[in-house]
């Protein structure tokens, strides 16, 4: 190979046609998306779609347990990581069941994708530390007004 400033700028081209890897990720949910393909047509013609399919009932098992274990000294749900992993994995897959169904039905797509499982998870852990700062303050409000309703009654006697 000749050492000139053309040949070396060629070379370095064509290493980087060779060895450039672009990835773009798009949700098909919604207007967007079809308006992009609309404005960009070599989106479609010019790249390789990969459709992603569902997650494996073992990895949704494996993947809510996972989460919930991280969280599980902080939410006190040591004991219970097993039954709750197994929860979310069935509650995705009656959600992907139904989904179908709805299909069928109305000829309207709802997508449950793995973002939509994490989704799902990372909701009941916080919903479960919410209520878990909810509840006792519930609790001693209870206490209160009872304290409350029986100093009235010594006070009416």
């Amino acid at each position: 190979m000749p050492q000139t400033r053309e040949a070396i700028y060629a070379y370095f081209v064509q290493l980087c046609r060779e060895r450039m890897h672009i990835v773009l990720a798009f949700s098909p949910v919604g207007n967007l998306f079809r308006d992009r393909c609309r404005q960009f047509p070599s989106i479609i013609n010019c790249a390789t779609i990969d459709w992603y399919n569902a997650w494996p009932e073992e990895a949704l098992y494996s993947v809510a347990y996972s989460k919930y274990e991280e969280k599980a000294d902080t939410l006190e749900i040591r004991g219970d990581l097993e039954v709750l992993a197994k929860c979310s994995v069935n509650l995705h897959l009656t959600v992907r069941e139904e989904t179908t169904n709805y299909y069928e039905e109305l000829r309207r797509n709802n997508y449950v994708t793995p973002t939509s499982y994490l989704a799902l998870v990372k909701t009941f852990m916080t919903e479960l530390q919410n209520q878990r700062d909810k509840i006792p303050v519930q609790i001693q409000k209870y206490r209160d007004g009872l304290r409350r309703l029986d100093e009235t009654n010594v006070i009416v006697d």
